[in-house]
Parts: C-alpha cells; sequence; structure tokens
C-alpha cells in the first residue's frame, strides 16, 4: 500500500506545473546531499552525487539524479569521444538509490542541508521543475557539468544568501592530478585518458571548481557558510553515515601496469636494435608494430582535437611525440623498393622525438610517463635507421 501511494504521490509531483507547488513540505522535511563512493567501473571511478528529500509527514522519500544516461542510445560511444553525450535527472525512489549502492559495495554519506522552510520548498520546486521531460536533459562535461557541478549550483541558486567556501584557493591541484587519482585504480584506462586530455586539463582548479568531484564536493560543503544580511550560519546541518562499504579501491603496484610493462618492452627494443645495428640485419616487424601504435594514438588525439566538443581535449601536445603520420609512413616503409627514397623520414622523426624529449618539461601540458617510454622506443627504432643510413653511405 505504501509503495502504491509512494508511486501516486511521485506521478503527481512531477506532472503538475512549475509554478503550481506539487505540494508544501512539512516541517519535518529534510534535503540532503548524497555522497556515494567509487567503484572500478569507468563510468562511477570518481563517486557519484545526489540529492535525497525526505518528508515523513508525506510519506515522501525521493532521490533526484543527475547522473542518469542510457548507453542504449545510438552510437553512444561517439557521441560520447565527440562531446555530445546528453545525461538528465532523473527521480527515484531512496529504498531503491540506497540498495543498488549497498549491492555495488559504494559507501554512502549524507550531508542534511541548514536550510530554512522556504529555502526547502523552492529547492524542491525546482528538482520537481527540472526532472519534467522537456527539462530534465542536459550536456554532459566531465570538468564543468556533471552530477557534482549540478549539485553544487543548485544549493548556491536556492538558498536565500551567498554560500561561502572557506578555503578560496583550493588545493592548488590541476583537474589532470585531480582526476588522475581516482583513475590510477584503473591503470590503463588512465593511461587513455591521459592521451585524450589536453592542455586545458592542466588548469590549475579553482575551489568552485574542484568540486567536480563529489569528494570535493562534500568537502567544501562540510565547511561552507550561507551569508546572509551579514548572518552566517553552516551550511550543513548534520552529516551522517549511510552505509560505510567495506570496498575500498586502491592502486598498488601492478606489474601488467603500462609504466612495468613498458618499460620491460623498451629495454627489449634497446637490446633487439643493438643486435641489430651490431649484426646489420634489421627486422622490420618492431618498426610495424611501433609505427602502427604511436600513428593510431596520434590518429586518435589529432581526431579529438578536430572533432571533439569536450573542451580539455584541445589543444593536445600528446600530438608531439604520438605523430599521426607514422600510420601512412608505416604502410609505405613496408613496401620494400619504397624504403631508400623514405630514409629521410626516420631522421626527421629522431630530430623531432629528441626535441619533444628536451622541451617537453616546457609545454603548458603533463605527460604520462609511459608517453615518455613509447617514445623512446620510437626514438631508438629512428635513431638505428639513421646510424644504418650514415653508416652505409660512408662505406659507398
Amino acid at each position: 500500500m505504501k509503495r502504491l501511494l509512494f508511486v501516486l504521490i511521485l506521478l503527481f509531483v512531477v506532472a503538475t506545473p512549475f509554478k503550481s507547488k506539487a505540494f508544501e513540505l512539512s516541517d519535518e522535511a529534510e534535503i540532503s546531499v548524497l555522497t556515494c563512493g567509487p567503484s572500478d567501473l569507468i563510468h562511477a571511478i570518481y563517486g557519484h552525487t545526489a540529492v535525497r528529500v525526505q518528508d515523513p509527514q508525506r510519506l515522501f522519500d525521493v532521490v533526484f539524479n543527475y547522473g542518469v544516461f542510457s548507453f542504449s542510445q545510438p552510437n553512444f560511444v561517439y557521441r560520447f569521444a565527440k562531446g555530445r553525450t546528453d545525461y538528465m535527472l532523473a527521480p527515484e525512489k531512496y529504498t531503491d538509490f540506497y540498495s543498488g549502492y549497498k549491492r555495488n559495495g559504494r559507501s554512502i554519506e549524507a550531508q542534511v542541508l541548514n536550510l530554512t522552510q522556504k529555502e526547502k520548498q523552492q529547492m524542491f520546486d525546482f528538482l520537481i521543475w527540472n526532472s519534467k521531460p522537456e527539462n530534465r536533459e542536459y550536456r554532459y562535461n566531465f570538468f564543468y557539468d556533471n552530477c557534482a557541478t549540478r549539485v553544487r549550483d543548485l544549493v548556491a541558486n536556492q538558498v536565500d544568501g551567498n554560500v561561502v567556501f572557506q578555503d578560496e584557493k583550493g588545493m592548488g591541484m590541476t583537474f589532470r592530478e585531480h582526476a588522475n587519482e581516482y583513475q590510477k585504480v584503473l591503470p590503463w584506462t588512465n593511461f587513455g585518458i591521459h592521451l585524450t586530455l589536453g592542455s586545458p586539463a592542466d588548469k590549475t582548479a579553482s575551489v568552485y571548481e574542484e568540486m567536480f568531484l563529489p569528494d570535493y564536493l562534500m568537502k567544501h560543503f562540510a565547511q561552507a557558510q550561507i551569508e546572509q544580511d551579514g548572518v552566517s550560519r553552516p551550511l550543513v546541518k548534520e552529516t551522517r553515515v549511510i552505509y560505510n562499504s567495506e570496498n575500498k579501491n586502491s592502486a598498488g603496484f601492478n606489474l601488467f601496469s603500462p609504466v612495468p610493462m613498458l618499460s620491460i618492452v623498451l629495454l627489449l627494443v634497446l637490446w633487439i636494435s643493438y643486435r641489430q645495428y651490431e649484426t646489420k640485419k634489421v627486422n622490420y616487424l618492431l618498426d610495424y608494430v611501433l609505427l602502427f601504435v604511436t600513428g593510431l594514438m596520434g590518429l586518435v588525439a589529432l581526431w579529438l582535437v578536430t572533432y571533439s566538443e569536450h573542451p580539455a581535449m584541445h589543444p593536445n601536445y600528446n600530438l608531439w611525440w604520438a605523430v599521426p603520420a607514422n600510420l601512412p609512413f608505416l604502410f609505405l616503409w613496408m613496401v620494400k623498393k619504397w624504403r631508400q627514397s623514405l630514409k629521410w623520414y626516420w631522421k626527421a622523426l629522431a630530430v623531432w622525438l629528441i626535441l619533444f624529449c628536451l622541451f617537453s618539461f616546457f609545454i603548458p601540458q603533463a605527460f604520462h610517463i609511459g608517453f615518455y617510454l613509447l617514445t623512446l622506443m620510437m626514438l631508438c627504432r629512428a635513431l638505428l635507421h639513421s646510424f644504418l643510413f650514415l653508416r652505409a653511405k660512408r662505406q659507398v
């Protein structure tokens, strides 16, 4: 019976026009910001933020979730890469929300907001309006418009007064450094994300901007004050641990992560290249693999720089070491009769990669260590061919 009553109330609330309130919240009503722990799923490694509206007197307990999307959308991966992924605000029963996160082993903490009755009502009314089909969708942006920033802006816009945060400078970390703290539990995913993120990700995030991460939103909300007419009050009235998960994601040493694996491969490339130089017998298979890998990575980065609407993806200085031209050169280099006339490419590539190694620390973008290891592999092969051509020329 209670479940049926809940569904009827929720349908009534969402169907009611915004200008006329669905119903008045009682004095017992609470609005809380829920912060959920991360998981090892790619879309959930940063955690999650949602808003709970609870009114025991009205038998109303709903979570408003700004993080809903559908993998079933046509061309989802393409749209996500291009920066055209639409998320939406969706209300759901609190017990369903709770059981889902508990089942996945993700902790939940609630910050009960210190709101006046008027502020509760206007925040609730806005959430109802925002969850209507014509208003609920928004264009997702990882750093600037996501489930956490939506809640941050909701609170800031619906309270009477100004929300003031204690630490105006924040942690002094860049967007990339903030994200890396969560991504490193999935080292190869982290490796790929570093390839796609350009120099805008290396901007230092302000205290307001670093709340794109749920944990930082919770941290700054805990210290925030609402200032109105010279009077201050804490933004958060009470913090409750709703579910404490024993599953803690950690990023310990992993032999099969990018840096250890690529370090081993680099040593093999150095040894094979040295043997080929000494014996004057070159097997081009290693060239084919490295040209394909670096060329393909460069092509992906170039496509994102050119076509993606994500603001953090361009400019991307990974194109200095991940040279897209390596891919077409690979197919030309596979034709034996053309190799003699293509030898200049190896010399140019060697000079280009040496310049990258020398000046990369002055480029306004941070590079994953694995990228330097790949660069050294490609540089090793470029120098090998350059030296072999020089030696052959001297012997003529």
